[in-house]
């Protein structure tokens, strides 16, 4: 008998774990005692076939812990139509007893016996991935054969590409604007910078660009963006329940007095251009920085279809003639809000651009040839009869010290 139609089994489950990888480990430092502590570490990561694909082999590297490197041998065992995965480490240098099961609907959930302290534990890890580019890996423990469980190691992964940078995915968008207390935006923006751009990345965001609003002191916009919105709900929830926010969650929260002026947003099919940031500074590093214009239109229904190709035709070139250079155009995303937790404006239609300047006089310069440009505003009156809501919002933005969009 020949195995060659054996495709439909679980033999592809696991992979999308092939390659290399970032890791941010969150970990209960004492399991079954009722703890809230977790520790926060980051590991590399790396993982490729064996046996033609019906197996892998997965290497874990850390400095967390004074070193520790892990090993996690995967066996699709053809027979049982099941996985098992053993866990090896340069602690132990023995296999522990395997953990065996299979992927249903996305999700590989696995069982096995183990000792912890000395005291018998059933075992459960669970797999998902919400994008080719990350995946998520949590182990719980049971004292009571599996009427309840206590989660404590959580692995948020995240795709390197060949030069060791994470691979982004920017389908789904959040503009965000925070009208802060008077007096605390450089509190925020410190805090920010400090503490919430690597612990949401490492969860399956991408923070694109972190802005001051040049003429409202008290309002601080921002960018993050999502491969999907199954993905965007994941990340959400693994950031806002985590513990780097639940450690800064009241100081940020107290220098915000809104923060739900959110718009979901995707990328324009036609547009010819998308944001690509470079690399983001490191903290203290000094770097030149632009200024950016965020436009912003409101649209009517029917607008919704052909604004876009109005903007490309006429608004653009415009634009461009004036000095911009045009990073992206946005559109809205109406999907359901797949995190409740945090509102998002709906109902709503707009279209957004952003656009590039080498400082504010540039910036500047821009705006008062935009406004005195007969064409331009021929074109904004034109649109208005129909189109548009009302007047282009046109937000003059300075990037902060570590955004990678500037």
């Amino acid at each position: 008998m020949h195995d060659h139609d054996h495709h439909d089994d679980g033999r592809h489950d696991f992979d999308f774990i092939h390659g290399r990888w970032q890791v941010q480990n969150e970990r209960l430092r004492e399991r079954l005692a009722g703890s809230q502590d977790w520790e926060v570490f980051n590991a590399t990561d790396e993982c490729r076939p064996l046996l033609g694909g019906i197996g892998n082999l997965e290497e874990f590297h850390t400095a967390w812990n004074g070193g520790y490197e892990g090993l996690a041998l995967r066996l699709y065992d053809l027979a049982a139509r099941q996985w098992r995965i053993h866990w090896s480490s340069d602690r132990s240098g023995v296999l522990d007893p395997p953990v065996s099961g299979i992927f249903e609907d996305g999700v590989g959930t696995f069982h096995g016996e183990d000792l912890h302290d000395g005291r018998p534990v059933r075992v459960r890890f669970l797999w998902s991935h919400s994008s080719a580019n990350s995946a998520h890996w949590q182990q719980a423990f049971s004292e009571d054969d599996g009427a309840s469980w206590e989660t404590n190691w959580h692995m948020w992964f995240r795709r390197l590409d060949a030069q060791g940078r994470l691979v982004q995915e920017d389908h789904v968008l959040e503009l965000r604007q925070y009208t802060l207390h008077p007096g605390q935006r450089d509190a925020l923006v410190e805090l920010f910078e400090r503490e919430f751009i690597e612990p949401q990345e490492a969860v399956g965001m991408h923070v694109i660009g972190h802005f001051r609003d040049l003429d409202a002191p008290d309002r601080f916009v921002w960018l993050r963006g999502f491969p999907s919105m199954d993905a965007r709900r994941e990340a959400l929830q693994a950031f806002y329940f985590g513990p780097v926010w639940q450690k800064h969650r009241e100081t940020a929260n107290a220098t915000m007095i809104d923060s739900d002026n959110v718009l979901l947003l995707k990328p324009h099919a036609e547009a010819e251009s998308s944001a690509v940031p470079v690399s983001r500074p490191a903290v203290g590093e000094p770097v030149a920085s632009g200024a950016l214009c965020l436009g912003i239109c409101g649209l009517t229904e029917p607008a919704e279809r052909n604004f876009g190709t109005r903007f490309e035709q006429q608004l653009a070139p415009l634009l461009r003639q004036h000095g911009a250079e045009l990073l992206a155009q946005y559109v809205t995303d109406a999907s359901e809000n797949t995190f409740p937790r945090l509102p998002v404006r709906e109902g709503e239609r707009v279209f957004v651009w952003l656009a590039r300047f080498t400082d504010v006089a540039a910036l500047d310069a821009h705006l008062t040839a935009l406004r005195a440009d007969a064409a331009w505003q021929e074109t904004i009156a034109a649109a208005m009869l129909e189109e548009l809501t009302q007047p282009p919002e046109l937000l003059r933005l300075t990037p902060t010290a570590r955004s990678e969009l500037r």
